[in-house]
């Protein structure tokens, strides 16, 4: 039995076709499509458990969220827009409030990607890739990607990421899926009304320390999450503390956490529907992992899995610079199952 298909899906109001590929599992099914290299919708056991548009031309309208795109070159905020590489200073795009966010106006999440298609024995998926020149949104070298997305038979999908520059530049790629486990409805309009919200979610992240902030820019410092509104080391719904937030937060999470290194295979993020029993697990070999809610209580969660925001300011955080030939390789993997005492 053949795993995945592929149809035209939809147009962006340019015109250009945009193409969708569906790709089954034995309980997950995951559906990708070329614009943004963007998971456009995901079921596990017959539940909908991302947010979903129903066309091209709202992923493009709606560009600024990202909704289960591919997000690059550099996921998260850059101070000013500015970093140094050695002696050479750049200036990147500035689309938010003077900084730069999630690779600029034009950024991975918004271009049309290059997609193939892949089945062999155990596994099927979608290869896709992208060249983004000398000079895009202000980023040195030509920059050449590929983010191929992998349905296993154990219903895991791995997102794996690839690049090479022809210059020395910096790289911080990461998926925005929302996800919302309490699984949704669609209504006449194509649109997903939510069954429950971030209350109804148990999060846990392995993480002692979070990145401390002002203005949702970083600080440069590390701050325990031990007594405060940012420790998920036990999982609690996502909800619970966010009227503790320090009143310099948003609404909502939109906090990196700074993951304890341990095991390969050893969750950082484990998410426990209490309405329908879906659990996801994260496994990556990234440093940190942003959550965002959105809001307050908020009904869907993202965890971009990732280096630190501003880490190209921040002498002690993650190193960000891809060396000019040098290849750069990352890998998440989201598993999913079901409790059965619900």
């Amino acid at each position: 039995m053949k795993r995945i298909t592929k149809e035209v899906w939809s147009k962006l109001p340019d015109g250009r076709e945009i193409t969708r590929w569906q790709i089954t599992g034995k309980k997950l099914t995951v559906w990708l499509i070329n614009f943004g290299a963007t998971v456009q919708r995901m079921t596990y056991d017959d539940s909908d458990i991302i947010l979903s548009l129903p066309t091209a031309e709202i992923y493009d309208r709606l560009r600024v969220a990202c909704i289960g795109a591919t997000v690059g070159r550099y996921a998260g905020r850059i101070a000013g827009g500015r970093f140094t590489i050695g002696n050479t200073s750049y200036r990147l795009s500035r689309n938010q409030d003077g900084n730069h966010l999630h690779g600029g106006f034009n950024g991975f999440s918004v271009q049309v990607w290059e997609g193939h298609e892949f089945e062999n024995e155990t596994d099927a998926g979608v290869v896709f890739r992208l060249i983004s020149p000398d000079g895009d949104e202000g980023y040195p070298g030509r920059l050449e990607t590929a983010v191929t997305f992998t349905v296993t038979q154990d219903d895991a999908l791995r997102i794996t990421y690839q690049a090479v520059s022809t210059k020395s530049t910096i790289v911080n790629l990461t998926n925005h899926c929302y996800f919302n486990l309490n699984g949704y409805r669609v209504n006449e309009q194509g649109l997903h009304e939510f069954n429950g919200n971030n209350s109804d979610i148990e999060l846990m992240i392995d993480a002692d320390r979070v990145v401390d902030l002002i203005d949702q820019l970083p600080t440069g410092r590390l701050l325990t999450v031990a007594n405060t509104p940012f420790d998920f080391r036990t999982p609690k719904p996502i909800a619970r503390d966010m009227p503790l937030l320090p009143t310099t937060a948003a609404e909502g999470y939109d906090h990196c956490f700074v993951l304890n290194r341990h095991a390969p295979d050893q969750p950082s993020v484990t998410a426990y529907s209490r309405r329908t029993g879906i659990t996801l697990t994260c496994v990556t070999d990234r440093p940190g992992v942003q959550l965002f809610t959105m809001d307050n209580p908020g009904d869907a969660f993202a965890i971009e899995t990732q280096l630190f925001p501003d880490s190209p300011n921040h002498p002690g955080f993650p190193n960000a610079v891809l060396n000019a030939g040098e290849p750069f390789s990352s890998e998440t993997v989201y598993r999913f199952s079901r409790r059965d005492n619900v």
